[in-house]
């Protein structure tokens, strides 16, 4: 028999199932990642429609089973109206909820994960800058689920200099140990190493120039790809 449970959790993404079901990828502190079908979701007259937005938090009772677990019934907790009503904000809320469903595993406890998402679409909501939270959250939730690149010099050796971008080494790797290509620029390794170490709502303290923010994107989106192809 199915076991019944209940979780608060963030809406990261919805589909549609069938004719008139979705289904909606939740990210909870008890369970990580859960994949919910919401049985009749898309009829007008369901609740459970509406609730199950993305960037909503939720409250759901479901039953546990294998493939899909199935929605029992769903309560809105909390939205983030000043998100949702600022294009810039509500992009880069997207992006970053694109990192947890890639890197939260399903029924795995992940409360750190969890912790940090909501810490970052709350920094947003208070209008905090939005791309450098965004970097910043990617660095957290890269942490939080096993993945944290090293920041602190050569993975090697330690060396502060000559840095390159190593993600099959797991971060920075200096030319006398191996790096290749390009070496990075002393002032992008001092900010990744600065937005790692200060609290989310300390970054809009961070003068950080657009040109490094979209190398640090790139970077980390290399490192993604190699962590996950392993």
């Amino acid at each position: 028999m199915a076991q019944l449970s209940r979780a608060r959790g963030l809406v990261l993404r919805t589909q549609d199932h069938a004719e008139t079901d979705r289904i909606a990828v939740l990210l909870t502190p008890n369970f990580g990642r859960l994949d919910l079908l919401a049985k009749g979701a898309r009829r007008l007259d369901r609740a459970s429609g509406a609730a199950l937005d993305v960037l909503n938090l939720v409250d759901v009772i479901f039953y546990r089973r294998s493939g899909l677990a199935l929605l029992r019934d769903v309560d809105l907790a909390g939205t983030f109206p000043n998100v949702r009503g600022d294009l810039k904000r509500l992009s880069c809320a997207l992006a970053g909820l694109q990192w947890a469903l890639a890197l939260v595993p399903r029924w795995m406890a992940d409360p750190n994960s969890y912790r940090n998402t909501l810490e970052f679409l709350s920094a947003l909501e208070r209008g905090g800058p939005p791309e450098r939270l965004r970097i910043g959250y990617i660095l957290r939730i890269l942490s939080a689920t096993g993945h944290q690149p090293h920041l602190d010099g050569c993975v090697q050796c330690g060396a502060q200099r000559d840095l390159t971008w190593s993600p099959a080494r797991g971060g920075f790797l200096c030319t006398g140990c191996g790096g290749t290509g390009e070496v990075l620029a002393p002032k992008l390794v001092r900010t990744f190493q600065g937005m790692a170490r200060l609290p989310l709502p300390a970054l809009g303290r961070l003068q950080v120039e657009e040109p490094i923010l979209k190398k640090m994107d790139e970077l980390l989106h290399l490192f993604r790809e190699v962590q996950l192809a392993r």
